[in-house]
């Protein structure tokens, strides 16, 4: 009797605080705003992208600065990803989407609207190291992130 008490009060924490057995493979950080032309189309395609790969190998975080609700938001998504070292390096700058391991928590690479949705698909897999259609390999070397906005 004990040990099912203690199954099913593991299992009532664990829904509780909304942990699951499954970690995503990549974490995928947009920095929008409302005062941005370029975040629009580029978001657009990151969905896309991240339709395309499957919602059980990434984990989709919006940091959007339009107001302090929205920065809130994206700060405690940040932080229940375990991703706040890059949440710190980037908050203010928006255009761009940083694809992040969650593991190590550092940034894989980074894309904007300049890349379309299978280009995108395609840098997610290869960094959550799924099988991508693309016939050339990934380069990450191609996928720059802008300057930190923030230097801790």
């Amino acid at each position: 009797m004990k040990i099912i008490t203690k199954l099913v009060g593991a299992t009532l924490l664990l829904s509780a605080f909304g942990t699951s057995a499954h970690a995503a493979d990549v974490v995928v950080m947009k920095f929008v705003s409302s005062d941005c032309q370029t975040c629009a189309p580029m978001e657009s395609q990151v969905d896309t992208a991240v339709a395309m790969v499957g919602q059980d190998a990434v984990k989709s975080i919006t940091v959007d600065i339009s107001n302090a609700a929205l920065w809130e938001r994206g700060a405690h998504d940040a932080f229940n990803a375990d991703v706040v070292p890059v949440f710190n390096k980037y908050v203010g700058l928006t255009g761009f989407t940083a694809i992040v391991d969650p593991k190590s928590r550092k940034v894989i690479g980074c894309v904007n609207n300049n890349y379309d949705a299978n280009q995108v698909a395609d840098f997610i897999k290869s960094a959550a190291r799924i099988p991508h259609s693309s016939s050339a390999s990934v380069r990450i070397e191609n996928f720059r992130c802008p300057a930190a906005h923030n230097k801790f």
